[in-house]
């Protein structure tokens, strides 16, 4: 299990702090790829290795923390400008914190 150290989110309450991460940009152009990305969507990435597993988990509820904020904000900010996910996955696999926050405009 992996120590975090800042505030830990619920998968619901990741999505909501993924919304307001990105309420200052306009979403995908071609409406193709969903803003927000939602509890389903985020388990997906998951799958796919474009973010961490949970940091903890207490009982069967898994927690988040900053790094999979970045994770989100990033991959949602690639979408935007057009990229696929396994373009996404390129650029943000393996990224340190820094790097990830940076390319989440965070």
């Amino acid at each position: 299990m992996k120590l975090s150290h800042g505030p830990l989110w619920t998968l619901e309450e990741l999505s909501a702090e993924v919304a307001l991460a990105l309420a200052d940009r306009p979403g995908q152009a071609s409406g193709r790829v969903r803003e927000v990305p939602d509890v389903r969507t985020i388990r997906y990435y998951t799958t796919l290795g474009l973010i961490d597993r949970p940091s903890q988990m207490r009982g069967r509820t898994a927690l988040y923390g900053r790094r999979h904020l970045s994770q989100l904000v990033a991959i949602k900010r690639l979408q935007a400008r057009g990229l696929s996910l396994a373009q996404v996955q390129e650029r943000v696999a393996g990224q340190t914190d820094a790097a990830l926050r940076k390319l989440a405009q965070l």
